[in-house]
């Protein structure tokens, strides 16, 4: 008897945290096609309460999909139309991997920590 093909994926989960002028949301489990509209209504809601200046933790991310990139790229162009920066705090290896095939970090900040992310100056103020 053949055992069940579905696969299992870990819920997907949000924590935020406030850094000062930036908000840090990290992310927990799988980001894709079927989380897509949660993602993106939890970060509709981060930019609400933090403004244009997120760092968004990936380093729990199980798993990340082309819909989850695109959705990176388009906080990431929110944050800099706004006049703030998303950056992703990221590994090479593991699920964020795709950050670096697709070319997403040759456009969007990546730092190793949440600190490294928070200690790079983001825009200058507006006069």
């Amino acid at each position: 008897m053949m055992s069940d093909p579905r696969i299992l994926t870990a819920p997907l989960q949000f924590a935020t945290a406030d850094a000062g002028n930036t908000g840090v949301v990290t992310v927990k489990g799988t980001l894709d096609y079927t989380t897509h509209r949660l993602a993106e209504d939890f970060l509709d809601k981060a930019f609400a309460r933090f403004g244009p200046n997120l760092v968004v933790n990936l380093l729990e991310a199980d798993f990340l999909d082309s819909r989850a990139t695109g959705l990176l790229v388009s906080c990431w162009r929110r944050a800099e139309e706004e006049g703030g920066r998303l950056s992703l705090v990221a590994v090479e290896h593991g699920a964020a991997r795709v950050l670096w095939i697709t070319g997403v970090v040759s456009r969007v900040p990546v730092f190793p920590t949440v600190e490294a992310a928070l200690a790079t100056p983001g825009p200058a103020a507006a006069p």
